[in-house]
């Protein structure tokens, strides 16, 4: 079931015009070739002998994707020496672990699409899918845990704040909870925690200066939170189906 990877939506929908002068338009192009690079190692990463784990491991990363994680891991990067090799390590953990995260909601959501094609749940089963999200957790476990003792706590820190906001969405607020500091809450741990790892991951691995890493991180919590309202307004619209989705 393996195919060819949506072209419009993955590394080639970099916003290429945002960057005007001939400066922005060199780096603009080097960080592509950076993320073609990212891009090209993350397939490999979601490859698997066993045919059984193969196919929907690869699945929901055939179908495109923004790659926005990865992208603000090497742009962070440039506060330092820039993209090196454990930069890129922490850009495609981060993005595995992203993907392992959509595969789960998607079976607890009952979602029927994801990027334009059918949940993997919906293509073989909720064990299956819940499985190969499983499978690239431990992918990305297994990317991180040759970086650093702080990467790994880290991402350990991450995947726990991700499940607790799922977790916490599930059950919803408790009596006497504001429910609009619940819903936040669980925008933040489930979306938040995982942009702000990415932009610490390319301060950590790139010799920048160690007072930029708490700045960035806030920052890329602030940027999650806001894609994910978006999400959910665009997700209340009648015509949610043909809006895109971050």
């Amino acid at each position: 079931m393996s195919r060819a990877v949506n072209e419009e939506t993955a590394t080639q929908a970099m916003p290429l015009h945002l960057f005007r002068g001939a400066a922005e338009r060199r780096y603009a192009d080097r960080l592509k070739a950076e993320l073609d690079v990212v891009e090209a190692s993350l397939l490999e990463q979601l490859a698997f002998a066993s045919k059984v784990a193969d196919a929907p491991a690869r699945y929901l990363a055939e179908a495109g994707g923004k790659r926005v994680r990865p992208m603000l891991t090497l742009l962070t990067s440039e506060l330092g020496d820039g993209p090196n090799e454990l930069v890129r390590r922490a850009a495609i953990a981060v993005e595995l672990t992203h993907l392992a995260s959509l595969y789960h909601d998607d079976v607890m959501d009952d979602a029927h699409l994801r990027r334009g094609v059918p949940a993997a749940h919906t293509v073989w089963s909720n064990s299956v899918a819940i499985l190969a999200g499983d499978l690239l957790f431990a992918r990305a476990s297994s990317l991180v845990s040759g970086m650093s003792e702080e990467a790994i706590l880290l991402q350990a820190q991450t995947f726990e704040r991700l499940c607790l906001g799922q977790l916490h969405e599930t059950v919803g607020p408790e009596p006497g909870d504001d429910p609009m500091a619940h819903y936040l809450q669980v925008l933040a741990d489930k979306t938040g925690a995982l942009i702000s790892t990415a932009a610490r991951m390319g301060v950590m691995f790139s010799n920048a200066p160690a007072e930029y890493a708490d700045p960035v991180t806030e920052y890329g919590e602030r940027i999650g939170v806001a894609f994910q309202l978006i999400d959910d307004v665009i997700d209340l619209s009648p015509k949610a189906a043909q809006t895109g989705k971050l």
